[in-house]
Parts: C-alpha cells; structure tokens; sequence
C-alpha cells in the first residue's frame, strides 16, 4: 500500500479535527526574534539589546544567570551581564524556547513531559550547532548555517508541542502507546492516531506564523530517512542531530554513524566526537530544562 502523502495527511487532518486544528498566533513575535539573532556578528551589547525588547525573556534569562545552573560569584542584573555570563549560544537557544514555549499550554496533557521534551530539544539544538561547525571549510556554506541548524533544532518538535496544546486527548493516547511499545516511534504513534505526525503538523505551523522557509524544511523533513539528495545541510545536520539525542537520553550505549552526514563531509570520528561533547553536557541540560521549564 502506498503511503499517504503528506499534503494529502494534512488536508484530512485539518478537516477531521476541524475547529480544533486551529493556530493561534505567537504569544512573542518571534519571527522578528528569529531574525534578529541570526547576525553572527553580534556583540553582547548588540545582543542585549534583541532580548530587551521581550520583557519575559529578559527577566527569565536574568534569572537563568543567578541560578544555581552558572552560579555567579556576584548577583547579575543587567540583561547585558547575563549574556555574557550565559553566553551567545545558551541566550540564543534559550531565547527562541522560551518563545516557543510561552505559546503553549502544554499543562492539558498531562501525558506530555516537558522535562523529556527540553532536554531533548536544547540537545539537538547544541548537537546541531557543533556538527555544523565540523562541515568541510571549502564546501562554502554561509556563515549563517551554524545558526539556523541551532535554530531549527530548538524548533523541530514544534509541531508536538501545538498537539499537546490543541489535541490533548489524542496526543495522550499516542505518547502512552509509544510509551507501552519500545519500537513504536512517537511519530508513527501520532500517525497511527490522528494520521499525522508532528514534523508535518510543525511544518503547517511553520508556514501559518511566516517562518523562514529552511526552517520550515528542517520541521518537515529532519526526520526522513534518507534525506533527499537536495535536501539543505540543515535538515540532515538536524536529523542527525535528534538521533544523537535520543540516543544519548535512552543510554543505548551506542554511536550511530550517520551516512548522510559522510555526504556534507563529516566522517565517523567527527559525528563520534560530537556524540561525546553533547554526552557531557546531558546533566547540565537536565538542569538547565528544570530550571526554565518546569
């Protein structure tokens, strides 16, 4: 039997949950947000000055720095020193998931761990930012990939936290199934269930809320195996990113080696050594998901 196409699942999904399958707009402005942070060139200052025009954000990534995550000698209070305390990255990640985050109820599914879910999403964001800067020099990437691999990591499972929210129920049912049968993905369970899975649901967000178009890919198609032969660096570095994470949160004990990865020019010993920088930081992400989230 042939599989459904994914703008056909779609279709009939938006008309069996009609009045459900509806997309409020982002409590942030997100979009601006997004492109705001995408200069690589931006200083602390520079960066201060993105996050103090969200309010919410400044003040949680205030704490974040006073937190017993960094642990400063002296009380941080200005949202410039806590970049600099936190640093690009971290204030980047946490930025964008704290927005995505704010639009959500994810509390009427109570099947829905948010602590599994953010410890997972802020790995493959870090995972996906350091396979990016493995890529070969002379292949002529932008500049910018390094940052949109990070982004559409914290945005890949974008999708599942909208069915959380929206379709609560049935998103229970299809984490308790995934959860009784080790072999059953969750993806494949939300199929099973509502007919499709969260990286096309992602996908329509994506479009819904003006997203950048490569971000949009990487919410679709992160998870295609194999990755088309045009598919943007993106989406494999993501892909093989999410794997790496779950992985490392199940403690297979194992290191996967990624063939499409070879393809953008990141060997075995490479995707190995990255395996084991984002081992080291599980713990400190665990702590991190607890302190914003939970």
């Amino acid at each position: 039997m042939q599989a459904q196409s994914p703008e056909l699942a779609l279709a009939e999904f938006v008309k069996r949950f009609q009045g459900k399958a509806r997309i409020a707009p982002f409590a942030m402005n997100i979009q601006v947000l997004i492109q705001s942070l995408a200069d690589a060139d931006l200083d602390y200052r520079q960066l201060a000055t993105v996050i103090h025009h969200y309010p919410v954000i400044t003040a949680r990534i205030i704490a974040l720095a006073n937190s017993v995550w960094t642990c400063p000698a002296t009380p941080i209070t200005t949202i410039e020193a806590a970049c600099i305390r936190l640093g690009h990255s971290v204030v980047k990640s946490v930025s964008i998931a704290l927005a995505v985050a704010s639009s959500f109820n994810i509390a009427r599914c109570p099947v829905f761990n948010p602590m599994h879910f953010w410890t997972s999403t802020m790995l493959v964001a870090e995972a996906s930012k350091l396979l990016a800067t493995k890529l070969p020099s002379h292949a002529g990437y932008p500049v910018e990939l390094l940052y949109t691999a990070q982004t559409g990591g914290i945005l890949h499972a974008l999708g599942l936290l909208w069915l959380a929210d929206n379709l609560a129920t049935e998103t229970s049912e299809a984490l308790q199934h995934s959860s009784a049968e080790p072999l059953l993905t969750v993806s494949q369970a939300l199929i099973d269930r509502i007919g499709i899975d969260y990286c096309s649901v992602g996908a329509w967000i994506g479009k819904q809320w003006q997203m950048p178009e490569e971000l949009i890919c990487v919410m679709q198609h992160h998870r295609d195996d194999p990755h088309q032969a045009d598919a943007p660096a993106s989406v494999i570095l993501v892909g093989a990113a999410a794997k790496m994470s779950s992985s490392l949160i199940c403690d297979t004990q194992e290191f996967p080696d990624y063939p499409d990865l070879h393809a953008l020019g990141i060997d075995s010993n490479m995707q190995k050594a990255v395996m084991l920088q984002i081992a080291k930081k599980l713990d400190t992400t665990k702590e991190l998901a607890k302190t914003l989230f939970l």
